[in-house]
């Protein structure tokens, strides 16, 4: 008789338990376009850090030229006031009716200026009549790099990669050849060439491994 009840007893039990069992979780088409969207904002949000650091290090650097051009400025103009080089040059200008060249921080600050407000085509001319004047000055691969910019501002990129690569080349030493090659990467982008733009973010990590460039190249990889 027990034997009898445990035959009918156990087949139920089991049949129980299955049913008890959950059922595995499906992704619902809501649940997936979620899960899509914050993929996407991720994404969004990686590529905003890295843009936000990349304009930092452009404020950086404009920074650090108006403080060392306000310096020189400011001794070049008391060199005038005590050697009376200013009234000089005047007189000069005034006889010969031509104008007095200016000199290689003026004409670079003039050039920065054009840059800081926007007017890239005027920059071009002024950075590139600098570089042309005064090549062994010391602001000349800072002169090259801003040249570059000032083709990134009017969206001519491909000039804009020629002149930044300048920078590394004739100015390898300039502590803008860093800045110079991570530059490089977005407007080789823009021209779909994205194997050298990988290839300029190895060549800036590795000649330039401790730059400020080199571990934000790092940071965004």
């Amino acid at each position: 008789m027990v034997s009898k009840f445990l035959g009918v007893l156990l087949p139920a039990l089991v049949i129980l338990s299955g049913c008890a069992m959950p059922s595995p979780t499906v992704e619902t088409p809501s649940l997936q376009s979620d899960l899509t969207q914050l993929r996407q904002s991720q994404q969004d949000l990686s590529r905003k850090m890295v843009q936000l650091e990349n304009n930092q290090v452009l404020l950086e650097n404009r920074l650090q030229d108006q403080q060392r051009l306000t310096e020189d400025l400011r001794r070049m103009v008391e060199t005038q006031k005590g050697t009376g080089a200013g009234q000089k040059a005047g007189s000069i200008t005034a006889e010969t009716g031509q104008a007095a060249p200016a000199s290689p921080t003026a004409l670079y600050l003039q050039a920065f200026s054009d840059y800081a407000s926007g007017d890239y085509s005027r920059a071009v001319q002024g950075f590139k009549a600098f570089i042309e004047s005064y090549p062994g000055n010391d602001y000349a691969g800072n002169a090259q790099y801003w040249l570059g910019e000032c083709y990134l501002g009017l969206e001519n990129y491909e000039q804009a990669v020629q002149e930044l690569q300048k920078v590394g080349e004739q100015y390898p030493e300039s502590g803008k050849a860093p800045d110079a090659l991570l530059k490089m990467v977005p407007a080789l982008r823009k021209l779909n060439r994205f194997e050298q733009a990988r290839k300029v973010l190895e060549d800036l990590i590795r000649l330039y491994p401790q730059s400020p460039a080199a571990q934000k190249a790092m940071a965004g990889r």
